[in-house]
């Protein structure tokens, strides 16, 4: 569960990239897809949220269907708002995260590297009381008025400090390695 957490804040702060990218001079706000999925010592799980970002576009350098670069960008996922195909995999994800002392899981554009229909971004990612530097890659394809971002970050929960969950007496132990993959259209 942790580790799904760790995820999505990764994937939060690609697609937060990706929204800067897009917005023209002043900040616009989008939603962002996160499907956060792992493994147990029992199976395979899998958990869903929508984030926003809000993107400022300027003095940067340009990408696909962001002419103008991307100033600023910040991603923040609701942990409240997660959900799972069962409660009780959803109340043990809550549990881990703790959504009453740390609400959102947050990140925040430093940079990009553009690169033919991708880029490689570089930001804080706050999950909990911890902040780390995270780096990854995104795709941008243009999508009607916007760009669709999409992208995959693997992330290590325990990282950030989240137990993952341990139920049925220590039988089923959720692994601390999650996969959080992001999608959204950016609109500018």
């Amino acid at each position: 569960m942790v580790n799904m957490i760790r995820s999505s804040l990764t994937l939060m702060a690609g697609v937060v990239s990706l929204a800067f990218l897009q917005a023209d001079t002043a900040a616009a706000q989008s939603r962002v897809e996160f499907i956060v999925s792992g493994n147990s010592t029992i199976r395979g799980w899998t958990c869903t949220v929508t984030g926003s970002a809000e993107v400022a576009t300027g003095s940067a350098a340009p990408a696909p269907g962001l002419a103008n670069g991307v100033q600023s960008a910040t991603l923040i996922v609701p942990v409240s708002d997660f959900v799972c195909p069962q409660d009780e995999m959803r109340e043990h994800l809550l549990e881990a995260m703790r959504p009453d002392e740390y609400p959102e899981i947050r990140f925040e554009l430093q940079g990009y590297e553009p690169g033919g229909q991708s880029m490689v971004t570089t930001g804080s990612l706050t999950i909990q009381a911890t902040t780390q530097t995270v780096r990854f890659p995104i795709s941008l394809t243009p999508a009607g008025a916007g760009v669709r971002i999409t992208g995959e970050v693997p992330l290590d929960m325990t990282t950030y400090g989240v137990e993952p969950p341990e139920v049925m007496l220590g039988l089923m132990v959720v692994r601390p390695r999650i996969r959080i993959e992001f999608s959204g259209v950016l609109i500018p």
